[in-house]
């Protein structure tokens, strides 16, 4: 009779022991479909600011002589710090741990971007971006 007993103990474990080895591997799956998901919405979240910001210089650029506008971007994007800068004809953003970046095509603009809260205008035909 003990032994019965015994074997089915260690039937238990041995199927206790699948069931958490299922259930972590499952787990694993989830997680990483997860984290796909916020890199994908990340990645949309930073093409989207720039494609603002490129389309308010583009605004200004066919606004008349004292054109003034002020608009906000985000903070943070889902939790990560990110970078934002104007230089040669081109609009640049990359999070901090260099996983999204994009860079788009700008028309000429004088200044850069120091804050999350951007002026933009235009004086003498000149571009202004602070």
């Amino acid at each position: 009779m003990h032994h019965k007993k015994g074997q089915t103990a260690v039937e238990l474990i041995i199927l206790m022991g699948f069931i958490i080895f299922f259930f972590i591997i499952f787990v694993g799956i989830i997680q990483g479909q997860t984290h796909d998901k916020i890199q994908e919405k990340k990645n949309i979240i930073i093409k989207d600011i720039v494609k603002n910001v490129q389309e308010e210089i583009n605004l200004a650029h066919q606004s008349t002589d004292g054109y003034r506008r002020k608009f906000t971007i985000p903070e943070k994007i889902i939790n990560d710090d990110y970078e934002i800068n104007v230089f040669d004809g081109i609009v640049y953003a990359n999070t901090t741990n260099q996983k999204q970046a994009i860079a788009l095509n700008i028309k000429n603009v004088t200044g850069t971007i120091s804050d999350k809260t951007i002026i933009i205008t235009k004086q003498n035909g000149i571009v202004y971006i602070e």
